[in-house]
Formats: C-alpha cells, sequence, structure tokens
C-alpha cells in the first residue's frame, strides 16, 4: 500500500497512476480516518493515444470531498465521479484537457447543475474539441437546481456542430436568390417554395440552438464567465441565453469563436435574406455589452469585432484590461490582402472606444496574434508606411493605458 499513500497528504488525495488501481482500491476501501479529512481531490491519467477508461475506484469513501480536479478525463468519467461524491458537499469542479477520443458521453449542464452549492465549474476540453452537447437539460429531473451559488463558469473549445448547419444553409440561400434571377417564369415559384424551406429550417435550426445554450440563463450571479465557442448564436441567443445571466457582479468575461455568422468567411456575401439576420444578431451583442457596468477585464478570443461591438464600445469605458487573440484558426479568413483590413481597422477603433478617456489608475491591452497573422499583416500593403496599431499605441499612451504586442507559439 505504500506507493499509494504517498499521495495522501493532509486534505489532499492525488489518484495520477492508473497501472496502481489495486493499490488504490485497497486504501479507499480501508476506511482510515485519513480518509474522512480528504477535501481535495485530483484524478488524473497521462495523455492518451488510445482512449481506455478510468478503472472504478470506491470514493464514496471520501465523504468530505468539496474540490474536484480532473486532468485527461473523458465526460463519462467525469460525470461517474461526480456522482459518487455528495452532491451536497462539492463546492468546485475543475476539469483540464478533457478527453475528446470518446463519445460514450456528451457534455450536459445537468453535470455541473446536479451540484447544489457549486460555486466553480471548470470545463476546458482537449484542442480538437468535444464533437457536441448532449440533449439539454431535463428540467423535470429533481437533481437538477438552480444554480444559484455559481460564480465562476468556464467552458471552452466546446465544437459548435450546428454553425456548420448554419453555414450550409445561408450557401442554399444565396443560390436559390441567384436563381430566382436567372431562372425562366415557370420555374420561379418553385426556386421560390426551395428558399421559403430554406428559411424555415433555419428558424427550425436556430430553436435548437437557443434550447441547447437556455441553460446558461440559470446563471445569474456569475463574476466571471469563459465560454467558447460563440459561432452560431443568433440573436435569440444572445438576447434569451446571454442576457439573462448578465449581472452586477459581472467582472471577468471571455469569449470564443464569432466570425458574424459566416460573414467573415464570406459565406452568402450576396444573400439577402441572411444579412438582416447577421444584422440582428450584432444588435443583440451590443444589448449585452452595454449592460455590463462594472466589467473590469474582457478577453475576446478569435471574436471577430463587428458593428454590435463597436456601438457598445462607446459605453465600455469602465473596463481596465483588454485581451484580444486571434489564434491560427482565425488566419483562415484571409484570402486577400483587404482581408487584413477588414480586421485592422475595427480592432483599432474598439480599442480606442474603450479606452478613449484618460485613467487614473493605469489600463492594459494585449494583442497576441498567431505567427501566421503577423507575417499576413507585416507583408500587407496596408501597413507598408505604418506599422500595425502605431497610432493606437501613442493615442493609448496619452490616457494612461499600455499596450503589448505578444506573439503566441508557432505550435
Amino acid at each position: 500500500m505504500s506507493p499509494v499513500v504517498l499521495y495522501i497528504s493532509s486534505s489532499f488525495c492525488l489518484i495520477d497512476k492508473p497501472t496502481l488501481y489495486k493499490y488504490y482500491s485497497r486504501l479507499l476501501s480501508s476506511k482510515l480516518p485519513l480518509l474522512s479529512a480528504v477535501t481535495h481531490l485530483t484524478i488524473s491519467k497521462p495523455s492518451e493515444h488510445r482512449h481506455a477508461h478510468f478503472t472504478p475506484l470506491p470514493l464514496e469513501n471520501l465523504p468530505s470531498v468539496t474540490h474536484l480536479e480532473t486532468r485527461n478525463l473523458c465526460l463519462a468519467e467525469i460525470e461517474y465521479l461526480s456522482r459518487q461524491l455528495d452532491k451536497k458537499r462539492l463546492l468546485s469542479i475543475v476539469c483540464e484537457n478533457i478527453e475528446t477520443w470518446c463519445d460514450s458521453k456528451r457534455f450536459c449542464f445537468d453535470l455541473v447543475y446536479a451540484h447544489p452549492h457549486l460555486q466553480t465549474a471548470y470545463m476546458n476540453f482537449a484542442e480538437d474539441g468535444n464533437s457536441g452537447f448532449a440533449s439539454m437539460i431535463d428540467l423535470s429531473l429533481p437533481t437538477i437546481h438552480k444554480p444559484d451559488s455559481m460564480r465562476q463558469f468556464v467552458l471552452t473549445s466546446i465544437r459548435d456542430g450546428q454553425s456548420s448547419e448554419q453555414k450550409n444553409i445561408i450557401s442554399k440561400m444565396e443560390q436559390a436568390e441567384m436563381d430566382m434571377e436567372e431562372f425562366y417564369q415557370e420555374h420561379l415559384e418553385w426556386v421560390e417554395k426551395l428558399r421559403g424551406n430554406l428559411e424555415r429550417v433555419w428558424y427550425e435550426l436556430e430553436k435548437t440552438v437557443v434550447d441547447k445554450y437556455s441553460p446558461l440563463a440559470k446563471l445569474r450571479h456569475l463574476s466571471h464567465l469563459e465560454f467558447g465557442f460563440c459561432h452560431s448564436w443568433t440573436s435569440k441567443v444572445w438576447t434569451e441565453c446571454f442576457y439573462p445571466l448578465i449581472s452586477p457582479d459581472l467582472r471577468y468575461l471571455s469569449l470564443h469563436g464569432w466570425d458574424q455568422l459566416g460573414k467573415l468567411g464570406k459565406i452568402g456575401c450576396q444573400c439577402l435574406t441572411i444579412e438582416p439576420i447577421r444584422m440582428k444578431a450584432e444588435d443583440a451583442i451590443a444589448s449585452c455589452f452595454e449592460v455590463m457596468p462594472n466589467l473590469r477585464c474582457l478577453q475576446l478570443v478569435d471574436f471577430s469585432i463587428g458593428f454590435g461591438l463597436l456601438k457598445a464600445s462607446r459605453t465600455m469605458h469602465q473596463i481596465m484590461n483588454l485581451d484580444i487573440v486571434f489564434t491560427e484558426l482565425f488566419v483562415k479568413y484571409f484570402t486577400e490582402p483587404a482581408d487584413v483590413w477588414l480586421l485592422t481597422g475595427p480592432l483599432e477603433e474598439f480599442i480606442l472606444n474603450i479606452f478613449h478617456e484618460p485613467r487614473t489608475v493605469r489600463g492594459y491591452v494585449s494583442i497576441r496574434l498567431h505567427p501566421k497573422l503577423i507575417r499576413e499583416i507585416e507583408m500587407n500593403e496596408f501597413f507598408r508606411d505604418e506599422p500595425f496599431l502605431a497610432n493606437a499605441e501613442k493615442a493609448l499612451q496619452r490616457v494612461n493605458v499600455s499596450i503589448d504586442f505578444i506573439p503566441l507559439p508557432e505550435h
């Protein structure tokens, strides 16, 4: 038993050697007084090339655990662990690098909401993201609680499958509109019917997306929120799912992934049907960001700055720290020289709107770019005479705000 005892110290217990299952099981079944003192449980596996579930352990013999941390586990394993622990005691769940090889369990908000006193939930998926959400919470289940105690919620790198479906519909809408201009009169009725069907499918999909993200609206007392991806968020998602969680308590916000419903990738650029839908989404974004009076730190990751953020930025002077991140995923949107300006132009305006007034306490802006994007900017003729954000840097110095440009790792 000695190889395992070394991993239990005071109130902390670390289980990170799958090959020592017999020793772990024997120790956890021993009912030693030491087990009742454990409040922090960490279960970790090495990174896998072939996924295998962690062998179940008698964790019910750890009755005092309030903090659960996992590394490299899949959702099925995490759910199993959380069920074994006392739901009423658990205060935090921190899951790093959630394994995505396993598709036996998809994310569902009841994994978090089943714990009535949970204050912190941190769910970070492996780089490729998860394959999607499971069906949403069944609100009739008695195990689901309103998460009034939740203060910090992080759910990042989770793949957004509906975004691809939306882009497919937009492309078909655009083609239908082009056909209406080219087809003979006898075919127009058929094309118009097709266009109507596509609009119906779009709004049915929107309802699915709203239902999928509606549990977010229950998080009414957050001080810290990180979420991504937001690619499929139509105006209704912003207003019905995101807007309700905004409270005076919100101090830190990080949002990942927004391409203006495919606009950044030039999908449906000639589609008249989708344009008002995109405009409504941007209006909804503005409405959300205009009601965050105590937001101090804002991070945007691969998040396109459209007119919604530009409008809201004129009222966002309370922000002290702004972190803008564009990863390698964002490079795919640049297919011609003018595209770089579509990124940098709004970015400069956004920054200067927020930090327009002099600060008594020094503000801070960080711009973190992937090296490929940096090279695109350096080679672009728009910056031949004046370096990237040179004017912004001078303007920020005058209002007591510092700015750093930080290259992201190449790989």
